[in-house]
């Protein structure tokens, strides 16, 4: 008889041992769910404010096509004919665009300190609403010529998948370097380029 009671008080322990590992183990997978999915809203989220950067559909060499845009509010109109002959920084660039904060300031000094040697930067605003572009510009104020890609047909026609993306065209038209993305530092490369078209 006591035998059987300590058969069954062992079957008993087994059994509490073997649903305690269940539980833990459980518990364990749960908590491994939750971090992968916190792992990837969070990276998510990292990708809305700062997507990784893909090369346009334009390339180096290609001519730089006719501008086919409306203007921006507030933002006097562009003349086409103005540009020719000169080096020009053609830049995407939209209100949500993070990297954007960072790249149009240091635009605006290179513009500054090169327009009069032929450098024209043209910025190129793709917000759904240029109202959002426009309350941009107040936080981060430009002096050159901004326009607005009302319906996207600049973007779809170069194949631009990353903000701010910048086209840097020479004197006679051709698309000399694309820059996708930007961040802190990327000016430095971008003088070096300038420098050596504007000879």
């Amino acid at each position: 008889m006591s035998l059987r009671v300590s058969r069954n008080d062992q079957r008993s322990h087994r059994n509490t041992h073997i649903e305690n590992e269940n539980r833990s183990s459980h518990g364990l997978r749960t908590v491994a769910r939750v971090g992968f999915f916190a792992s990837l809203f969070a990276f998510t989220c990292w990708l809305s404010l700062y997507p990784i950067s893909a090369e346009a559909k334009a390339k180096a060499g290609q001519s730089f096509p006719a501008l086919k845009v409306a203007p921006f509010p507030g933002k006097a109109p562009l003349n086409a004919k103005s540009l020719q002959g000169k080096v020009v920084i053609y830049d995407f660039w939209a209100a949500w665009c993070e990297p954007c904060k960072v790249e149009l300031p240091a635009l605006e000094k290179l513009y500054q300190k090169y327009k009069g040697q032929g450098l024209v930067v043209v910025g190129v605003n793709v917000d759904d609403d240029a109202n959002d572009g426009k309350a941009f510009l107040q936080d981060h104020p430009v002096s050159f010529p901004v326009v607005y890609d009302k319906n996207k047909g600049m973007v779809e026609g170069l194949g631009v998948e990353t903000m701010p993306t910048s086209f840097i065209v020479d004197r006679s038209g051709k698309i000399h370097r694309v820059h996708a993305g930007f961040k802190s530092g990327d000016e430095k490369k971008l003088e070096k380029e300038i420098v050596e078209l504007l000879k």
